[in-house]
């Protein structure tokens, strides 16, 4: 077969990759090495600058190389700045000229919209689809301007693939668009191991076994509420005083916020807090130790946290925000209550606390993930 053949039959993917860390990093090396199982020869073009220091809120952009490697098997070109009109143009060139049968775009982010939707416009060719695979069609904290940033973008693309069903009438709706439209949920973050012994996973966080853990993880940011579930945790650790709560995860606010109400409510004794982004191979640690993860949020597209419990078979709390009660059917892998409502958020941990309930959620997580395979969204954006 010749070279030009191959090149027709390419997937490029555009999105953070390694060795840019976080969910949607991981995930796109997750989605090109399942592409690259259907036999499909994929390369993703990555950024080799994203985010500029002053609008970058946490320690690091990057990954720790000393405990991460680069993924086996996939082919990644950091190729894209993110501020750069000249790369732009220069990228949607080399980008035409692979003439590749489809390029997948990640967003999430309307600072991203100049530069994306440029290199789409130069890279516009007869042969390649040019699909966008969107994490949140708005942002989850909103600026001036960022309407027009995305639409900006948005009209560029021949389709899209959401994961929220609320992201397809926000797309119709605020920004007008007619080209296709499908919805996939959020695949299984199973990049991660299997889970392990709660002994084994508490000897590796210096944690006592004989406790019991609530687990909030990820970055910890104003709409994820987890000023809620410190409240909330109050008048429940009252009632069931051998739990602790794990909050893990870098703070993109300023934790004096949060600290100032663990303080008020008297609960440092109860709450353990790992500040840090946690490596590949220590997530399976939090989420083997803990009970349940809990994610109390404010508002929500869906989440990427829910997957890896999912993964790890770990019951699930989330509040009825975005996508996040059809990702987490209620009753059968853990409970859904309302947004800031307290009394039910206490209500629902005490009803999670219940071995036996523990124990029935798992078995639903063992039938409800096979919905969430990586499959299912390769075949959702084969059909764009």
């Amino acid at each position: 077969m010749s070279s030009s053949a191959n090149t027709s039959e390419k997937i490029i993917i555009i999105s953070p990759a390694f060795p840019y860390r976080g969910g949607i990093a991981a995930t796109t090396d997750r989605l090109a090495k399942e592409y690259t199982n259907r036999g499909e020869e994929v390369e993703i073009w990555t950024y080799k600058m994203l985010y500029p220091k002053v609008i970058f809120p946490g320690k690091s952009q990057y990954l720790d190389l000393t405990k991460h490697k680069a993924p086996e098997g996939i082919t990644i070109h950091r190729k894209i700045s993110s501020v750069n009109p000249f790369n732009w143009i220069k990228v949607g060139r080399q980008l035409k000229k692979a003439n590749a049968k489809k390029v997948i775009i990640r967003y999430w982010l309307p600072f991203l919209g100049p530069c994306l939707g440029s290199i789409v416009r130069f890279a516009k060719n007869s042969k390649t689809k040019f699909v966008g695979l969107i994490d949140n069609v708005s942002p989850h904290e909103s600026r001036f301007g960022d309407k027009s940033l995305s639409k900006y973008f948005y009209k560029k693309l021949d389709g899209f693939l959401v994961m929220s069903k609320k992201g397809i009438q926000e797309l119709q709706d605020k920004f007008q668009i007619k080209n296709k439209i499908t919805y996939s949920p959020h695949p299984l973050f199973d990049i991660y191991g299997k889970p392990m012994d709660k002994t084994e996973a508490c000897a590796q966080l210096s944690l006592d076994p004989n406790l019991n853990y609530i687990l909030s993880f990820g970055l910890v940011r104003k709409y994820k509420g987890v000023d809620l579930l410190i409240k909330a945790f109050k008048d429940f650790s009252a009632i069931h005083p051998n739990h602790r709560l794990l909050i893990v995860g870098e703070c993109y606010d300023d934790w004096s916020n949060y600290q100032t109400v663990i303080d008020e409510l008297n609960l440092n004794e109860k709450i353990i807090r790992f500040d840090l982004f946690i490596p590949d191979n220590e997530v399976k640690f939090y989420f083997s130790a803990a009970d349940f993860l809990a994610l109390t949020y404010r508002t929500a597209t869906q989440s990427g946290v829910t997957q890896i419990a999912y993964s790890m078979e770990l019951p699930i709390l989330v509040t009825n925000v975005g996508d996040l009660a059809t990702m987490v059917k209620d009753g059968i892998v853990g409970r859904v209550v309302p947004p800031g409502n307290n009394d039910a958020i206490i209500d629902a941990m005490a009803q999670m606390s219940t071995p036996n309930q523990l124990e029935a959620y798992k078995k639903g997580i063992t039938l409800e993930k096979k919905r969430f395979e990586w499959s299912v969204l390769c075949d959702n954006l084969d059909q764009l």
